[in-house]
C-alpha cells in the first residue's frame, strides 16, 4: 500500500494527525528522494510511536525519575524486499535473542545477524543486571539516544527537526 500513497493522501493523513503546516516539507527536506509513502510512514511513526514515547520520557523526568534512557532500533529488516525497514516491533526477536526462532523470520528475514541480537540483548541484560543499559541517561538538554544496530551509537536528539514539528501537540 505504501507505493499507492499520492500527495493528496499524504496531505490528508498528515492533517488528520494534527500536524502543523509545513510538516510534509520538513520531513521531505530530511529525506531527499523519499516517496510519499515513505514520508507518510515517517510521519505516522513519529505521530503514533516516537513522539508519544518521548512525551512519556519527558513526563518521567518532570516527575523526578532521572533514571530514564531512550533508544531507537535502527537495524533494518530485509523482509518485504527491504521495505519494512526498522519498523516498530522488529527489535523484539533481537532484544530477546530469539533470532533462531523461524517464526520471527517473516519479520526479520531468514538470516538475521547475530551481532545485532548480541548488541540489543546485551543492552537489556545490562539494564536488568546493573540498572544501566550502557549509554547516557536521557535529559531534555541533549536528548541522548542510543541508536541500536550492529553496535550502539549515541546521538543527541536524533531527528530533532521532526521531533520539533510535534512540540505544540500534546
Amino acid at each position: 500500500m505504501i507505493e499507492l500513497v499520492d500527495e493528496l493522501a499524504l496531505t490528508a493523513v498528515v492533517g488528520a494527525c494534527g500536524a502543523p503546516d509545513g510538516t510534509i516539507e520538513r520531513y521531505r527536506a530530511a529525506r531527499p528522494g523519499a516517496s510519499n509513502g515513505d514520508l507518510l510512514a515517517a510521519v505516522l511513526t513519529d505521530c503514533l510511536i516516537r513522539v508519544p514515547a518521548i512525551r512519556v520520557t519527558e513526563a518521567r523526568l518532570e516527575a523526578g525519575e532521572a533514571d530514564t534512557w531512550m533508544y531507537r532500533f535502527d537495524h533494518e529488516s530485509p523482509s518485504f524486499a527491504g521495505r519494512l525497514g526498522a519498523a516498530h516491533g522488529v527489535e523484539i526477536p533481537y532484544v530477546f535473542d530469539l533470532i533462531g526462532d523461524e517464526s520471527s523470520h517473516a519479520l526479520i528475514g531468514d538470516a538475521p545477524p547475530q551481532v545485532v541480537a548480541g548488541t540489543a540483548h546485551g543492552a537489556w541484560v545490562r539494564f536488568v543486571a546493573d540498572g544501566d543499559p550502557g549509554w547516557p541517561r536521557y535529559n531534555t538538554a541533549d536528548r541522548s539516544t542510543a541508536l541500536i544496530d550492529k553496535g550502539i551509537t549515541v546521538a543527541d536528539d536524533p531527528d530533532g527537526a521532526e521531533r520539533e514539528v510535534w512540540a505544540s501537540r500534546r
